[in-house]
C-alpha cells in the first residue's frame, strides 16, 4: 500500500509572489477588517500546530508534492528556501521536512500554472468596470477547467512518483480534488478536513452571515492527533 498524508493549505500573502500586495488590498476590501486580522491569526495558529506535528518525525524517503511547485531537485530546493525566509510558513515546513530526510518532487505542470497566473492578476489588477467585469467573467469560465486539469496532472505525478510501501505529503489548495483522479491503491490520510477549510473561506468571505466562523476557526486550529504509522 501507499499512503498520502494531505496537508490542506490556508495561503499567506508570503506564497503568493509579486501578486501578494494587490491580493492583500482585495482581501481587505472583502472582509472586514476585524475579521482579516482574526483569519491572519487563525492562519498562524493553524500552520504552527502542523509545524508542530511533523517536528521530529520520521520522514525520512518521504516525498514531497507542492501546490505551484513545478520542478525538484536544486532549483525545487532554493525555490523552497527563498519563501522560508520570505516568511511562508507552509515553505518553512517543508524546508524543515526536507532537513529531516524528504524528497521535494515536481508536482505541477508549468503551462497551467502560468495561465492560472494571468487569470488572476487579471482579476486583481482590473482597472475599469467593463475590464472589471470581463476579468471575473473569464476567470470563472476557466477556472473550474482549469483546477481539474491540475488535478488531473498532480495526480499523476503522485501515481508516478510513489512506490509500493511508500509514503507522500500533499500539501494542496482546500479547493483541489485529486482524489479523484488517484489509484486506488493510494491511502489518503487527510491532518485537517479540506471541506471544513473551504467551508470557512466561504464563510469568511460572506461576512459570517451564518454564525460559524468562530466554531470552524476552531476546528483548524486543533491538536493533530492522527497517525500515520
Amino acid at each position: 500500500m501507499r499512503k498520502l498524508v494531505y496537508v490542506p493549505i490556508i495561503h499567506t500573502s508570503s506564497d503568493m509572489g509579486s501578486l501578494a500586495q494587490d491580493l492583500e488590498i482585495k482581501a481587505k476590501k472583502t472582509v472586514k477588517a476585524t475579521s482579516w486580522e482574526k483569519h491572519k491569526a487563525i492562519i498562524n495558529n493553524y500552520w504552527m500546530e502542523i509545524a508542530r506535528y511533523w517536528k521530529n518525525k520520521n520522514v525520512s524517503g518521504f516525498k514531497i508534492f507542492q501546490d505551484g511547485m513545478p520542478v525538484n531537485g536544486k532549483v525545487g530546493k532554493k525555490i523552497v528556501v527563498d519563501l522560508a525566509k520570505k516568511g511562508s510558513f507552509n515553505y518553512k515546513i517543508i524546508e524543515q521536512l526536507m532537513e529531516q530526510g524528504a524528497i521535494l518532487m515536481k508536482t505541477e505542470d508549468q503551462a497551467l500554472l502560468k495561465e492560472e497566473y494571468f487569470l488572476t492578476r487579471a482579476l486583481v489588477k482590473r482597472g475599469s468596470f467593463l475590464g472589471s467585469l470581463f476579468a471575473l467573467l473569464h476567470y470563472k469560465w476557466r477556472k473550474g477547467g482549469l483546477l481539474a486539469k491540475r488535478d488531473n496532472y498532480i495526480a499523476k505525478r503522485i501515481d508516478e512518483g510513489l512506490q509500493e510501501g511508500e509514503t507522500g505529503i500533499c500539501f494542496l489548495g482546500a479547493y483541489h480534488q485529486i482524489k479523484k483522479y488517484l489509484s486506488q491503491d493510494i491511502k489518503v490520510i487527510y491532518l485537517y478536513d479540506p471541506q471544513k477549510v473551504k467551508v470557512y473561506y466561504q464563510r469568511l468571505i460572506a461576512h459570517d452571515r451564518y454564525g460559524q466562523i468562530n466554531w470552524l476557526g476552531s476546528q483548524l486550529i486543533k491538536p493533530i492527533t492522527i497517525s500515520i504509522n
